[in-house]
């Protein structure tokens, strides 16, 4: 199969809209500040049908294999103070800030819902965000131990590469006054006979799906899976230790919070090279499924796979991929699939493209079979993966690049072909 470098090539999209500027407005506290102009010039690109440079594969070629560390788990886990997601969020020790929907439509014109990251955050170079999920992916009634909240995953480069990754914990119960708290990811082990922990470095934690008590993190290669129920709280006296002190003590780099690796996902056989990329949480196939994408800068071979998921245990129900397509998207980031009651090549999938740090990012919508259709420049710069909140019909994402790292909705109907 051909695959063209053409970024609107893949799947046969062609692009729409007349052509517009944005003008980019930052919130800080109680400040709104430009942030510089963006414009989008949007034309016309050759269409074909999808299945010109899509393809579906046989997914019964796609297996995982769950491999855990149970004993060093439940060993950390008994040693340590236990917290729920309550008890961080109750604990949250930064403010967001809240962007009102008119600020928002100089964001994106169907933006919905949205938030920045207190000042620190948002322009650090030592962390960089990825993954996002909300508590309607937990919970069928969008709220999770009476909360709102949305959960983003980043990784640390420049200097906190050794930390591994992070879990933003934003409750939004109140969308006017968000607040979060970051918790570090660690990977039990064991030390000198004690309980103990480390980072989970190399991490890029790419995507995140929230399901019940169960968090999953697409972790480059493999699937990385956290209970939620076992979130530990340990000491912040030394931020530059992790692990067990000889005291008796545990670091976490300055991290109030902690949760251990529970058990991973891994490829079944190293041939199939799976990149796990990011991953989100499908409620409306039967059973529930979880959406794993793949990206690559030429977006050569591509694939989108489906796992389906187990209500009562949270887990995989099989190993085995239930559904595999080939998309060859460049720049692919994160996907949601909506409205696929009758199966996955029912579904509407929702991409997300980035351009660069210097480019707005695109929100392509495609069902197997039809064209897509791309909506250049719809995201800001830098959109990575996304998470569908169906009662809103809010279709998340969240921004990596510094300066610019919103948190951000749009309403996915306006989108529908």
């Amino acid at each position: 199969m051909h695959v063209s470098t053409d970024p609107g090539s893949a799947l046969g999209i062609p692009q729409h809209f007349n052509s517009y500027s944005l003008s980019m407005r930052k919130l800080r506290t109680t400040a709104i500040a430009v942030a510089g102009l963006m414009v989008m010039t949007l034309g016309t690109v050759p269409t074909a049908t999808a299945d010109d440079t899509a393809k579906k594969l046989n997914a019964a070629d796609y297996k995982l294999v769950r491999t855990a560390n149970d004993a060093d788990y439940n060993k950390l886990v008994g040693a340590l103070p236990n917290a729920d997601v309550k008890a961080v969020l109750d604990d949250s020790n930064r403010e967001a800030v809240r962007i009102p929907k008119e600020d928002g439509q100089h964001i994106t014109p169907n933006f919905a819902a949205g938030f920045l990251w207190k000042e620190g955050d948002d322009n650090t170079t030592e962390w960089r965000p990825q993954g996002i999920t909300t508590s309607s992916d937990a919970l069928d009634e969008g709220v999770w131990q009476d909360r709102k909240v949305v959960l983003v995953s980043w990784y640390g480069l420049d200097g906190s590469e050794k930390k591994g990754a992070r879990i933003s914990f934003i409750d939004r119960t109140d969308p006017l006054k968000p607040v979060y708290r970051h918790v570090l990811l660690v990977r039990a082990t064991t030390k000198n006979g004690h309980p103990d922990f480390e980072s989970t470095n190399p991490n890029h934690a790419g995507g995140l799906a929230w399901y019940g008590n169960l968090l999953y993190v697409a972790s480059t290669d493999n699937i990385e899976v956290y209970d939620l129920n076992d979130i530990l709280k340990v000491s912040t006296a030394n931020d530059s230790a992790i692990g067990r002190a000889a005291n008796g003590d545990y670091h976490a780099y300055g991290y109030q919070y902690v949760i251990p690796t529970k058990f991973s996902y891994n490829r079944a056989t190293p041939s199939q090279n799976i990149r796990f990329s990011a991953i989100s949480l499908d409620r409306s196939t039967s059973p529930d499924s979880m959406l794993v994408t793949e990206w690559d800068p030429a977006g050569d071979g591509t694939r989108l796979f489906r796992w389906d998921v187990n209500y009562e245990t949270r887990e995989l129900s099989d190993v085995t991929a239930d559904w595999a397509y080939q998309v060859n998207i460049k720049s692919m980031q994160g996907a949601a699939a909506i409205k696929g009651g009758d199966g996955p090549d029912k579904s509407w999938y929702y991409i997300s493209r980035s351009t660069g740090d210097d480019s707005r990012g695109d929100l392509i919508v495609w069902q197997p079979g039809k064209l897509a259709n791309i909506y250049q420049g719809e995201w800001p710069i830098g959109p990575e993966d996304m998470a569908y909140r169906p009662s809103t019909d809010e279709m998340w994402t969240v921004a990596e690049y510094a300066n610019n790292r919103y948190v951000m909705s749009v309403t996915a109907d306006r989108f529908h072909p």
